[in-house]
């Protein structure tokens, strides 16, 4: 039996019940064909084993409706589901290893302590199962779910390999290292002063246009069919369905404040009056139930699809027929675009990239205006066209080449004399002057800046983090390339970070070199596990564990 809850881990699964709270949650079905194939034929062996233990399907269908509450309202593409399905498989397998159990008391402590509104310590635990289910959510599910987020910290803390000491000395030198500012000059070579000078001859285009001739060719476009299951035909019914929630004002103010006014803007930009911004969350939840049960209706309409032999794109029009749905069809697009009728539609090119004779079309898709069925009704090949109709683009093209490997010839030439001529002396504002450059002096730069304001848009910030603090003082780097040719940095001078934030900052830098190890240690064990397991067999292509855990929907 696991001991009580440690303090620390109450304040963290206190920021995790919050954000279970107040997320908004759109209920669809697993992924049916990802969900079959775990299911297998019915035998145990076809769901492969976890430790050399059939996997039963009880264990699938309730790793896979976990998977769906941790989803949440995000979509999520087939294989990324399976393998969450299976990381779930893992934890289960390794709760049972460990005799990890959170008994009934432990969780009500642990819902005591963190289900209340801090403002007024009423507890919040029946609004939220009554939330729950009205997003098809038991209270006995819920509970398994907030009760799994548990026994998996105990988990982590069972097996987490204890970090090594950070000594004061390792912390210190860490603060001085993040906080050492640099100051740097740059020396940029633009393709745009090289553009002029590029001879643009007819053999030259000729050659340039053979050499890349794939770049010219007209991509393969496709023709889709598909249904729309539009969120507009279910407002009513789910207007009805919020109009019965209880409370439903004072948890979309509990939204209001975590996210803050400054989230709520008009068109304009200005922020919107609280009342303004409660209506328009409350039209937020209302859509995404009327998704939620467009959603519904298009799991139905998928089945349908299933139990059609031999499968094929047009059976798409069969079902449709059937329900009196419009079957729409798109014109030709490349596989990178999105088609008009399907733009709402995000990664839809990864959707039809998985589809095949076997698989002709795509699962529901839900989008913020409904939830589409999508299916490659034609494929157009693509084409290599006759180098006069795309002359001026390979014109473009040519010009901006050669403008480019000038810059960047010149940059180097630069740095090869710019070594040279500091090496013996020379000062480098005096070598810049000499050849008619323009120097810019960067804004101070420390390695744990993300963004630099004041950074010249052709400096890449993290390029000149790895190449100026390793320079000394007085010292020019290679040439660093951009998109638009290149640059050399020359480091002025470097600044130690002040004494007085070094001895504020080691506490908090100890701390987080303390989790950091002990986070990877974790993280490392259960990739460890995950292939120890023979879960990674069952997956193709083969994969490490990466993120694993019961996170809440977001």
């Amino acid at each position: 039996m696991i001991g009580t809850i440690r303090r620390h881990s109450a304040i963290l699964w206190w920021i995790v019940v919050v954000a279970v709270i107040v997320s908004f949650v759109a209920w669809f079905a697993p992924n049916q064909p990802a969900y079959r194939s775990m299911l297998g034929s019915g035998n145990a062996g076809d769901r492969g084993t976890i430790y050399g233990r059939p996997i039963k399907a009880d264990d699938v269908r309730a790793a896979a409706r976990r998977v769906r509450i941790m989803a949440g309202n995000r979509q999520i593409a087939q294989d990324v589901e399976t393998q969450q399905i299976y990381q779930q498989l893992l934890l289960d397998e390794k709760f049972r290893q460990f005799g990890i159990v959170v008994s009934d008391q432990q969780l009500a402590e642990f819902i005591k302590q963190v289900l209340r509104d801090p403002s007024t310590g009423e507890l919040l635990y029946d609004r939220e199962v009554e939330f729950r289910k009205t997003q098809g959510v038991s209270e006995a599910e819920y509970l398994e779910f907030v009760r799994r987020q548990l026994a998996e910290r105990h988990l982590r803390d069972v097996v987490e390999i204890p970090a090594q000491l950070v000594t004061p000395r390792e912390a210190e030198a860490e603060v001085r290292r993040a906080n050492e500012q640099i100051l740097a000059t740059a020396v940029l070579f633009s393709s745009s002063n090289h553009a002029a000078g590029v001879q643009m001859t007819p053999d030259a285009l000729g050659r340039f246009f053979t050499n890349r001739v794939a770049a010219y060719r007209t991509p393969e476009k496709i023709i889709a069919s598909y249904v729309k299951f539009g969120a507009t035909n279910h407002l009513a019914e789910a207007e009805a369905a919020v109009a019965k929630m209880p409370d439903l004002t004072s948890r979309l103010e509990g939204v209001y404040t975590q996210r803050g006014a400054e989230a709520f803007r008009d068109a304009e930009g200005k922020p919107l009056a609280k009342d303004a911004a409660i209506a328009r969350l409350r039209e937020d939840f209302v859509r995404s139930r009327a998704v939620a049960i467009a959603g519904d209706i298009a799991n139905d309409f998928y089945n349908d699809l299933g139990k059609i032999e031999p499968v094929t794109a047009r059976n798409l029009d069969t079902v449709a027929s059937k329900r009196g749905i419009k079957v729409e069809i798109t014109q030709p697009f490349s596989g990178t675009d999105r088609p008009f009728g399907l733009e709402s539609l995000r990664g839809l090119a990864d959707q039809l990239a998985r589809l095949d004779p076997a698989v002709p079309f795509t699962e529901p898709i839900a989008a913020g205006d409904g939830v589409y069925i999508v299916a490659i009704r034609q494929r157009i090949p693509s084409i290599t066209p006759p180098f006069e109709t795309v002359r001026n683009r390979v014109a473009d093209d040519y010009r901006r080449t050669q403008s480019l490997e000038a810059a960047r010839t010149a940059g180097q030439a630069f740095h090869n004399l710019a070594t040279n001529a500091l090496a013996s002396g020379k000062a480098f504002s005096a070598l810049v002057a000499e050849q008619k450059l323009a120097a810019i002096d960067l804004p101070p730069i420390t390695q744990q800046m993300n963004m630099v304001p004041g950074l010249p848009p052709q400096v890449d910030l993290n390029s000149v983090k790895d190449a100026a603090f390793g320079l000394q003082p007085g010292q020019v780097s290679g040439l660093i390339l951009g998109r638009d040719g290149g640059y050399v940095v020359y480091l002025r001078e470097r600044k130690a970070a002040a004494e007085d934030l070094v001895k504020a900052e080691i506490p908090k830098i100890s701390s987080e070199m303390r989790q950091r190890e002990e986070r990877a240690g974790y993280s490392e064990w259960l990739n460890h596990e995950w292939i120890a397991s023979g879960l990674q067999d069952l997956l193709a292509p083969k994969t490490k564990l990466g993120a694993v855990g019961s996170a809440p929907a977001q």
